[in-house]
This record gives C-alpha cells, structure tokens and sequence, in this order.
C-alpha cells in the first residue's frame, strides 16, 4: 500500500463563471424588510452544491444558531412572529407555500400579505424582520426540509417566538 500525503492532493479550480453566488429578486407588493435572495445551485456528475448564505457576497451577521425544519406533506406551519430576531430561510427542496403578514402598525406595509412559491422550483433564501408573522405550506406530496440561519441563538428558557393557530380568522388568508 502507497503512503498517502498532503502533497497527494490537488487543490480546487476557481469557478470560471459570472454566476452569482446570491442574487436578490425583486417582486411585486413587497413586504417593508423582506428580503429574496435567488440561491444558485451548481452541479457535476457527483451532486450539487447550493450557497445558503456567504459573507463573499456582503457583510453578513453569522448565523449563532442554525436549524433544519422537516414539514410533513399537506403539514400548516402557522402562524409566528419573532420579536428580536430576522429569521434567515433557506428553502431548497419540496413544494412549500410561504405566506406573510405585515403587522407592524409604523410600517409602510402594515397589513400587506404576500404569498410566495418556495422549494426546489424556486430556491430562495428569504430573510425576515422581527414582528412579520408568517407560515408555511408543505403543498407536495412528500417531506420538505428548509433551514434557518436566524440572527440570534434560540434560547429554550426565553424563546422569541409568538404564535397563533394557522386558521384565525385576524389574518386574510386561509391555507388549501
């Protein structure tokens, strides 16, 4: 058997593309500090490789907490806000409905909803503000996983995280 050493290896070509790593995406009636973010998905003859977030792109806040969501299929995960933190979602596969709800009376958006289309056809990282409410829809007929990178640690003994059933009747939107 041949010894194997460090010098063995060959180091990665660069990326010969233009191709952004994170591109944000404008859309119709946004929401005051939402942000869409398209995630660029390269791939070989072994897999691919998406970019959640990078600090290559722009300054960001490192994430002190990161999760993986599963949601069952027909699964309503609604509703909830935060108080103190930006949820960052990235969502890659499945076919899951977002929907959001601006309820920030000073907001210029105060009471707008947006519904968006998220999931292996549409692979976003969404970034949300303190005090937007928002839920999920897995639509598909298996499970979807995202993951959120929020701004702050999920701290079990405080947690910033408010809900409400996902049929009340406050908020103008009904899931199918």
């Amino acid at each position: 058997m041949d010894r194997l050493s460090l010098e063995d290896f060959v180091d990665d070509q660069p990326w010969e593309d233009d191709v952004p790593l994170l591109e944000d995406i404008s859309s119709e009636n946004p929401i005051a500090g939402v942000r869409m973010q398209r995630l660029v998905t390269r791939g070989d003859k072994r897999g691919e490789l998406t970019v959640l977030m990078s600090a290559l792109v722009e300054p960001i806040s490192p994430p002190p907490h990161v999760y993986l969501v599963s949601a069952e299929a027909g699964s309503i995960r609604a509703w909830v806000y935060h108080k103190r933190q930006f949820d960052r979602l990235a969502y890659t596969n499945g076919d899951l409905r977002v929907v959001l709800y601006d309820l920030r009376e000073d907001s210029p958006t105060y009471e707008k909803l947006k519904v968006l289309d998220v999931g292996a056809a549409n692979k976003i990282l969404l970034t949300i503000p303190p005090y937007v409410v928002h839920g999920i829809q897995n639509r598909g007929r298996s499970t979807a996983t995202f993951i959120n990178m929020p701004t702050t640690v999920y701290d079990p003994k405080h947690p910033d995280k408010s809900r409400i059933p996902f049929d009340h009747p406050g908020i103008p939107y009904k899931f199918g």
